[in-house]
């Protein structure tokens, strides 16, 4: 799935369009293959061969069918719906199948980028991606990123390319001027 060209501003690009790391979908492959060998030998060695047990088949192709919807198929389509963006001008988060949740963290609102893995995560090159931001809620938490320590480049390349506004230090004239005006003034002197 890429992502919709028309959500972009003018001016912005996508800098990296991606999915949660792999690492989510080993559950659930585990439990297709685990139910499907269960059903398999449910049928051959504890189902009897007789024409009469053709409803135990039709009920455990069921219940196998349905387990493997239920811990299989619904994790990996919540997975494929699942993304993050970075452009120049925010951070994207999108997921959700049915009901869509979306979060845009615009760049100039982030403070400090930082990333935690476990030790299994470290070997797969997945982690959670901390954004610390000027909102209420200061801490985003990223889940299962792939490749996290070069998004976390990524995103701290984008901080340090904002153009920051310059601040040039006052002028010995403006300074005398705002003096005059007593808008520094320190209130317990001349008293």
């Amino acid at each position: 799935m890429s992502f919709n060209q028309s959500e972009l501003a003018a001016g912005e690009y996508v800098v990296f369009h991606a999915r949660a790391h792999w690492k989510v979908l080993v559950a659930p492959v585990l439990v297709l293959a685990v139910v499907a060998c269960g059903a398999v030998l449910l049928d051959i060695y504890v189902i009897p061969a007789e024409p009469g047990w053709t409803w135990a088949r039709w009920t455990v192709g069921g219940l196998a069918t349905l387990a493997e919807v239920i811990w299989t198929l619904a994790p990996v389509v919540r997975w494929a719906c699942r993304t993050d963006t970075l452009t120049n001008y925010r951070l994207i988060s999108r997921e959700g199948v049915f009901q869509r949740e979306g979060r845009d963290i615009p760049m100039d609102r982030v403070h400090a980028v930082s990333y935690q893995q476990s030790f299994i995560e470290r070997l797969l090159g997945a982690g959670t991606l901390h954004v610390q931001t000027a909102a209420q809620q200061s801490d985003v938490a990223l889940d299962d990123v792939a490749h996290v320590k070069r998004r976390q480049l990524q995103i701290n390349e984008q901080l340090l390319n904002r153009d920051f506004p310059s601040v040039e230090p006052d002028s010995a004239a403006d300074q005398a001027t705002e003096e005059e005006s007593g808008r520094f003034a320190d209130p317990g002197a001349g008293a």
